[in-house]
């Protein structure tokens, strides 16, 4: 095909300096010039922004003056990169790039953008409050693209931004076309039909993906955290002998902060940087700007770099700790060696967590092998979507903020393809349940309800335009130049606790405390050997029941099959897995899944994820057992534990169990913001829908199948 012709205007602009086309962009641009809606699956680094943008930018001009696409991002901070990366392309086509975020807002006056790039919130915003002339551009919209799909999907903001999708469809009075960009997708015929709304389907295109994985798989192990940090230094200075440009994923921001502390003070020839989501912009967006220009560098970071954030050439991937998911896996080793066919990622299994608390490296390893092994086979984790009131009742505020009052059929108008679970009934009980909290006042003759001065106060505070959980937090600032430096967030909780004098370790480095007032806390940089760990309230992930059952199907494969998994063993490592097969393969053979431990308690080797052995343990102390912990694949327990009883485990009976008790989940799930103000019923549905409780069911009674016939 003749690309030239396809793309006369904006080829150049888009194309000329790579050569060639790249099969994802072979495949998605003659759809996008017909109109098609799209979900482009294909690897990181493999050119999918360019596959959609290119192509509108091209219809665009065939429409001037007007705004004729939203670009859609997860982060305010891709949504910047994305800035960079576009808008001097645009430029040379005679197009105007705009941004809207809460930090950036360069939509103005006449100056018409062809393309606004924006995130959830900010739309949100623009379709609820904003002046008149930046509503008229949404207006003009004909195309939206959402890239890093799978950040949205079975998300709070996921269905946001699918209620925005229909509001905005309903304020242009035309349909949308619909593109949207993923590398990581579990079920793209669920994630399609979702994101479709009530436009045409989307047309599934998958790319796949040609790069070579090489894997090397190490436990770092010592009798001290003070050892552990030496042999992690060793470990990372291993690395840079042989790479220079190293971007080191840990899983938390407390495990950055160490690394960071640690790291930095073993090795001395090497900028050791820092990079996740609440340290400061101006912050991250230095050590994005150092990374891109030092030779040999190392950046720490969470998952706000598995996002497509230009940092420059990466050598190497490293991951201290194994992700907890398939879909993290994969976009974390999608950073590293973009210019080669081959991602090169060291893994590190820690003998212990920065508290000085075990760290269980034996189960790193195995969730690191099970990880490779779904990767290499393309199985990705599935995802439930959850009936999210809290979404409904920020929805209906956002619509109230929009309109001046509110009504149950208010979101079924704007919404034209209304989510299963938005009952008329459902919406008044969460409209009935604002009032009763002073947010809204219902005027019973014409069935409306109205803003009171406690709404307009929230809506000052920008309370009820997004569903990220909420979190209070205080800013740390430290003294620069004659002024206050920002540094980072801390939750604001954490920082009631603190006094001048603690010394606190933030941002990678020990602070001392100065200062402390409601909206900051001011800091000296220390250099010392002890410093307490910030305490942050995000629940981890949990471990899909995919990532779990596969670490059984790691223990029983043969040799030959694990063998063939590109992955390279320390001597440690090696010895480690080969234990835990010989002493699992029996039996899982046999389906004997209780065991009785040297220290006398008894194991279940479940495999069944994070969730449904949460829900094993209170099904077992419901039957008088004593339960000890649990993890991913296993449940340990004081006595004998009764697993003939989970033959009656249907869906209703763990719905019964845990209608008394899903209080108890909220410090393990991350609830929208407006949670809180809904009537305690749809707070447990919410919650027991979050469970998946049919899943988790089907789990447990096949573990009762297995105990039987063992």
């Amino acid at each position: 095909m003749d690309w030239r012709k396809c793309l006369p205007r904006v080829y150049d602009a888009f194309f000329t300096s790579f050569g060639r086309l790249r099969p994802a962009q072979e495949s998605a641009i003659p759809l996008v010039l017909r109109g098609r809606n799209l979900l482009l699956i294909a690897p990181t680094g493999s050119g999918k922004t360019e596959a959609v943008v290119a192509p509108i930018a091209e219809m665009a001009l065939d429409h001037p003056n007007t705004t004729f696409a939203l670009y859609i991002a997860p982060t305010r901070a891709l949504v910047n990169d994305l800035e960079t990366r576009l808008a001097e392309r645009l430029a040379a086509c005679g197009l105007r790039l705009a941004v809207r975020h809460g930090e950036r807002k360069t939509i103005r006056g006449r100056q018409v953008p062809a393309i606004i790039l924006t995130t959830p919130e900010s739309l949100e915003v623009m379709l609820s409050l904003q002046p008149d002339e930046v509503r008229d551009r949404l207006r003009e919209v004909r195309a939206v693209i959402v890239d890093e799909t799978h950040q949205f999907y079975g998300t709070p903001r996921g269905l946001q931004l699918y209620c925005l999708l229909e509001r905005l469809k309903s304020y242009t009075h035309r349909p949308l076309q619909r593109l949207c960009l993923s590398a990581t997708v579990g079920e793209p015929e669920l994630v399609a039909e979702f994101f479709q709304g009530s436009d045409a389907p989307l047309e599934v295109v998958r790319v796949p993906g040609a790069r070579r994985l090489e894997i090397f798989l190490d436990q770092i192990l010592a009798d001290s955290l003070d050892g552990l940090a030496d042999a992690a230094a060793q470990w990372l200075s291993e690395i840079l002998q042989e790479h220079q440009k190293v971007l080191l994923f840990a899983n938390t921001r407390v495990q950055c902060d160490w690394l960071r502390w640690q790291l930095g003070e073993r090795i001395r020839n090497v900028p050791i940087l820092l990079h996740y989501s609440s340290l400061h912009r101006t912050y991250r967006e230095e050590v994005e700007r150092i990374f891109r220009e030092q030779k040999t560098a190392v950046c720490i970071a969470t998952s706000t770099l598995e996002l497509g954030i230009d940092i420059g050439d990466v050598d190497a991937v490293a991951m201290w700790g194994a992700p907890n998911t398939v879909t993290s896996f994969l976009q974390r080793l999608g950073r590293g060696n973009r210019r080669t066919d081959t991602s090169i990622v060291y893994a590190a299994c820690p003998a212990y967590h920065p508290s000085g608390a075990d760290a269980d490296p034996d189960s790193h390893l195995l969730t690191f092998v099970a990880l490779t092994s779904c990767a290499v086979k393309s199985e990705l984790e599935t995802r439930v979507f959850p009936r999210y009131h809290s979404v409904l009742a920020q929805q209906l505020l956002a619509l109230c903020s929009h309109w001046g009052t509110i009504a149950p059929d208010g979101f079924a108008r704007a919404v034209a393809r209304l989510p299963a679970f938005a009952s008329a009934p459902t919406l008044t009980a969460i409209l009935d349940e604002l009032t009763n909290g002073r947010v809204l006042e219902r005027s019973a003759r014409h069935h409306l309800w109205s803003p009171t001065d406690r709404f307009h106060h929230w809506q000052k505070l920008g309370l009820f335009w997004g569903n990220i959980p909420e979190q209070a937090e205080t800013t740390v600032v430290r003294d620069g130049d004659g002024r206050a430096i920002p540094i980072a967030d801390i939750p604001r909780e954490y920082s009631y606790r603190l006094r001048p004098g603690d010394i606190v370790l933030v941002a990678g480095q020990p602070r001392l405390v100065l200062d402390i007032e409601r909206q900051y806390v001011r800091v000296l940089d220390l250099a010392t050997s002890d410093a307490e760990l910030t305490r942050y309230r995000t629940p981890p992930e949990p471990i899909p029941a995919r990532v779990a059952r596969e670490i059984a199907s790691v223990i029983s494969m043969p040799e030959g099959e694990l063998a063939r998994l590109p992955i390279g063993y320390s001597e440690q490592a090696r010895q480690r897995l080969r234990e835990w097969r010989v002493t699992l393969q029996p039996r899982l053979a046999s389906r004997q899944l209780v065991a009785r431990e040297p220290r006398g308690s008894w194991v279940v080797y479940t495999f069944a994820g994070t969730v449904a052995n949460l829900l094993l343990a209170h099904w077992l102390k419901e039957q008088g057992a004593r339960v000890l912990d649990q993890d991913s694949w296993r449940v340990w327990c004081a006595d004998p534990p009764p697993l003939h009883t989970l033959s009656a485990c249907t869906p209703d009976a763990l719905e019964r169990l845990m209608r008394p008790k899903w209080r108890v989940f909220l410090k393990n799930l991350p609830v929208p913001p407006l949670f809180r103000y809904l009537p305690d019923t749809l707070q447990r549905d919410e919650v027991l829908s979050m469970l998946d409780l049919e899943t988790s069911a089907h789990l447990l009674r096949e573990l009762a199948q297995a105990a039987a016939d063992a």
